[in-house]
Order: C-alpha cells, then structure tokens, then sequence
C-alpha cells in the first residue's frame, strides 16, 4: 500500500528509555519526540544485529503515545517505522496520533506522514513532512 507501512507494536529500549534518533539541531523541528517503532521481532532482530548498544525489546504501548500527546508543545511526535539500522540514509515514520488511532481500530497500517533523512556531516537525521503519499513530494517542518 502506497503511503502506509505495518502498525508498529514494539519499542527497543536501552535503560528505561526508548531508543531514538539524532535529530538535526538545524532541523526546524530540533525538539521533536522520535522514537523508533518496530511490527515485530524479526524487524526489531535487523536492527539489533546492526546496533552496538544492549537494547530490549519492550511492546508499544497507548500510555506512552498518549503522555506526550496531552503535552503537547508544538513539536512533532513521531514513530519511526522498522529501521533496519541507526544509521540508515532514509527513514519513514508515523505521527503518534496515527499509531494511537491504529491502536484504537486494531488496524494493521499506519499512514506515513513524515521522513527522516541523514545529513552525513552531522550523522543526525532531518524530518520533512510528506505532502503526499507518492513520498516524492517533501516539505521541510516549519
């Protein structure tokens, strides 16, 4: 399905907290909440394989996409969708709200709405907002 990837039902964790990527200080949207979300275990088992810290899986769960939600400042909340690695030259992610509302209609996809690309001059990702679901019309985060 073009524009929609599978639901993500699983976070990894290092400590207490999900793992997350580095976002761009020159991104305009350098204080988003993006954490990376996995369908299931041989997703998550890729980007294990590829990352040198001691991760545990641990599912998604309602209470922690809502949290932030009620708190919202403005900056954008967003589930990246099974990396295959933290370093990855492009990723596709889902607002947190849609992974809620995914949740709430059992559905097993999620509408892609943003991507992260990797700046290597930093090794940090940038997030631009999909225009629309051919992913080949971006719009930087204002």
């Amino acid at each position: 399905m073009d524009g929609f990837a599978k639901t993500p039902r699983y976070v990894l964790r290092d400590g207490s907290h999900p793992t997350s990527p580095l976002i761009s200080q020159s991104s305009s949207d350098a204080q988003a909440t993006v954490i990376f979300g996995f369908a299931d275990k041989p997703e998550y088992d890729i980007f294990l394989r590829s990352s040198g810290l001691a991760l545990t899986p641990y599912p998604l769960v309602k209470g922690y996409l809502q949290n932030p939600i009620a708190l919202d400042n403005g900056a954008s909340k967003l589930v990246v969708l099974d990396a295959a690695s933290s370093q990855q030259r492009l990723l596709l992610a889902a607002t947190f709200e849609s992974v809620l509302e995914a949740f709430h209609l059992n559905s097993e996809a999620v509408a892609v709405s943003h991507r992260l690309v990797l700046e290597k001059s930093s090794s940090a990702y940038r997030i631009q907002r999909l225009v629309n679901a051919a992913f080949d019309v971006t719009k930087d985060q204002v």
